[in-house]
């Protein structure tokens, strides 16, 4: 029979040799409070809450207790134990608990022990060892909780197994097979658990951590030693593992060890020493540590299903299976293998650059994220003795420009079969993007670089065309206004009231700026006007809203909200057709840019600024007969936006001079009404040149760079509509636009309205 200690290996005391010393030919006996009662086998005892405290040794029997309280407990040979409430405290300097080859089920029980509170344990040339499940129990041994030797087992639920002494641990694994489940807690003033070799080379030393604790109070979680071969650790459903001294596992002794992590967070070190080797490998799990490897040891880590390391390897070797790493600092690893992996020099966002990774064999794909220090030209970089695969590189972005812009070196590889390329195609750096390249230096090494190139960024686009847009939003406000002013010349009414509702689109040009975008802009005109007396003058006030919506490249995007108001006016002269309108419109903007950065962080900025603008039309209508009529006409407009600097929420600055437009055209509207009855069309086509005279002197910078925003130039425009009347007071009309200029195109500009007029 094996009676090793669970701290000393030295022989248990000579009281449990007394004991079994005083074995005598019967089965059941009751003496003083110093002997033991013996249950002997075939007997099945259960204790009454009547009995005298004692111990009792169980010689394949079976004992029941419940609700009483024992002193220690022995059970050999095919022994049963059933305590349900039961409370043991072991005799002075003895266990609390020891089974050699029998089994018990032990429920809400509280055993306390000076040496080792349960011990499973077998004789040493048996076979066959002990198991015990034990539920919503405390085990509280001076030098263990708990002892299993090799071929046992011992599951515990909602438990406790604790070590009560200084240098004691929670459980001392001897080749048994243990698991903590839902709750448990195993704890040792020293190690939580230690797991070391069976006497005679028995069990598996396997542990299960399944939503449970171990915890060293002082030292190590888990402890394996004393050369142990394959012993494997199951850590799993938001299991923790804690340490004293910040080593959750420590292998050493020439020992092997696996621990699996499956849905935890662990947070310490792994320490693996004295030509001893450890396998990790975490699925849908996490660990925030260290990997400490000597010299002549090894460690092999594996991520899977979306787990994460974040700390140093050492050396050690690693696989990402769509999983990532993130370094704390300078680090090597031996091999790393990739798969749809991700390795971080650093917490995303931060912004220290400089780190360097020391690869031997770099292998499969992902991603690998860097960062650069664009003011200063150090970057991360990545050294490899052998590269093969397909790997993209992910560079932090920065709204400020470089001081004195420089390349930048991320990858150095000796032996390259590997493909690099940046995420996202591009680095945007303050104003300007930078591109990668590569190059062979003077080692004859495969180099990777970061080069600045003039290309403008998603950023710098944003600013420049929020600017820009102003004058389109104002004009295209005013289209509404000029079809209003046609209806006033096409009748006699003395008032009317009006609505309008607006959807326009440009398509700006970048190839000649660098900044093309899209425009959608949406909103209403409503307005009154009234004859003055009997003049030919007609007056009126006008009050509207649109919003715009800006497309640019690579995901930003910019709106802004237009608000406005304005007198307007009419001159017609009935007997010779010659008409004069004009109109004054105040505007407010709110702008607002939603930058997407090529790192895919996003970057914002607002502003407010006003404008007014002016536009005077004079032509003359002629009657064409037979409902048939024409109508030439010149326009001049003119427009001032208020300059305005502002800064994204990356540190970009915005500055934009005020703004200037004077824009003439000269066209002709024709068409003709026709009499239904009680219902009269009046269809329409026009046709006009526009050129832009003042645009070109507008400037926009960004980080003080100036950026062309011109859209100077000659263009055209063409529509058709359709007015109806459908009583003699109430009008419906409706026009759709194409314009196209130098630099910018207006696919449609399509208008409704609705006029009652009296």
């Amino acid at each position: 029979m094996s009676f090793d200690s669970p701290i000393s290996h030295k022989p248990a005391s000579a009281i449990t040799f007394k004991v079994l010393a005083l074995l005598p030919a019967f089965f059941l006996v009751s003496t003083s409070a110093v002997a033991a009662i013996i249950v002997g086998p075939g007997v099945n005892h259960t204790i009454d809450p009547n009995d005298p405290i004692s111990d009792y040794f169980v010689d394949n029997g079976v004992l029941n207790a419940g609700e009483v309280t024992t002193r220690s407990l022995t059970g050999q040979a095919g022994a049963v134990l059933n305590l349900d409430g039961t409370t043991v405290n072991g005799n002075s300097g003895d266990h609390g608990i020891l089974l050699t080859e029998s089994q018990a089920t032990i429920q809400r029980a509280t055993v306390t022990a000076d040496t080792t509170a349960l011990w499973l344990s077998r004789a040493p040339s048996a076979m066959q060892g002990s198991t015990v499940t034990a539920t919503d129990s405390i085990f509280f041994g001076g030098e263990a909780g708990g002892m299993v030797t090799g071929l046992s087992t011992l599951t515990l639920v909602n438990s406790e197994l604790r070590g009560t002494n200084a240098g004691s641990v929670g459980l001392d694994s001897r080749g048994g097979d243990v698991r903590a489940l839902a709750g448990t807690l195993i704890s040792g003033g020293k190690t939580g658990v230690r797991m070391t070799n069976d006497a005679n080379g028995q069990g598996t030393n396997t542990l299960l951590v399944d939503g449970s604790i171990i915890e060293g109070r002082t030292e190590e979680a888990i402890l394996v030693e004393g050369g142990v071969q394959g012993a494997t650790i199951q850590v799993q459903n938001n299991s923790v593992l804690r340490a004293g001294n910040g080593i959750l596992l420590k292998v050493k002794g020439a020992s092997t060890a696996a621990m699996n992590v499956v849905g935890s967070a662990l947070e310490g070190n792994v320490q693996v020493l004295e030509n001893s080797s450890v396998e990790l490998s975490f699925r849908g799990a996490s660990m925030v540590g260290d990997i400490l490897r000597e010299d002549g040891s090894t460690a092999n880590v594996t991520m899977n299903n979306g787990s994460s390391f974040t700390g140093r390897l050492n050396d050690s070797n690693l696989t990402l299976d769509q999983s990532s790493l993130t370094m704390v600092d300078n680090d090597s690893i031996d091999n790393l293998s990739m798969n749809d992996g991700l390795v971080n020099f650093g917490t995303p966002g931060a912004q220290r650059a400089n780190r360097q990774l020391d690869v031997g064999t770099l292998d499969g794909d992902g991603i690998i994220g860097m960062q650069g220090n664009f003011q200063t030209g150090e970057s991360d970089l990545l050294k490899a003795n052998t590269a093969n695969g397909d790997f993209e590189l992910a560079v932090n972005a920065s709204g400020k420009d470089a001081t004195s812009p420089r390349q930048l070196t991320l990858v150095q590889i000796a032996n390259n079969n590997a493909d690099f390329a940046l995420l996202g195609g591009r680095v945007d750096v303050g104003t300007f993007e930078y591109d990668l390249e590569k190059r062979t230096n003077a080692s004859g090494e495969t180099e990777y670089f970061l080069n600045p190139t003039d290309r403008l960024t998603s950023g710098a686009q944003a600013v420049a065309a929020l600017f820009q847009t102003a004058l389109t939003v104002s004009y295209g406000e005013l289209k509404s206004l000029e079809n209003r002013m046609s209806e006033l010349q096409a009748n006699d009414k003395l008032h009317g009231l009006w609505v309008r509702p607006y959807g326009n689109k440009w398509i700006v040009d970048g190839s000649s700026s660098g900044v093309g975008y899209r425009q959608q802009q949406q909103g209403f005109t409503m307005g009154g006007d009234t004859r003055l007396g009997d003049s030919r003058w007609t007056v009126g006030m006008l009050a509207g809203y649109s919003k715009s919506d800006l497309d640019l490249a690579g995901g930003t995007s910019a709106e802004v909200n237009s608000f406005y108001f304005g007198p307007y006016f009419g001159w017609l002269n009935p007997d010779n057709g010659y008409y004069v309108d004009g109109a004054l419109k105040f505007n407010h903007f709110r702008n607002e840019s939603k930058v997407r950065m090529s790192d895919g962080k996003r970057a914002e900025g607002d502003y407010s600024n006003s404008a007014v603008s002016a536009i005077v039309e004079g032509g003359r209508n002629f009657d064409l007969g037979d409902g048939w009529f024409a109508k030439p006409s010149a326009q001049v407009s003119a427009a001032v936006i208020q300059g305005k600097n502002y800064r994204l929420d990356n540190d970009m600055e915005a500055e934009g001079d005020r703004t200037h437009s004077l824009r003439t055209k000269l066209g002709v509207m024709a068409g003709r009404s026709i009499d239904l009855g009680d219902t009269r069309v009046r269809p329409y086509g026009r046709v006009a040149m526009v050129h832009e005279f003042a645009s070109n002197d507008n400037s926009v910078r960004v980080n003080g760079n100036s950026i062309n925003n011109n859209l100077a130039g000659t263009g055209f425009e063409a529509g058709v509509g359709m007015t109806v009347s459908l009583s003699e007071k109430l009008n419906l009309d409706v026009g759709v636009d194409y314009a196209k200029g130098k630099n910018i195109e207006q696919p449609v500009a399509a208008t409704f309205g609705l006029n009652y007029q009296f």
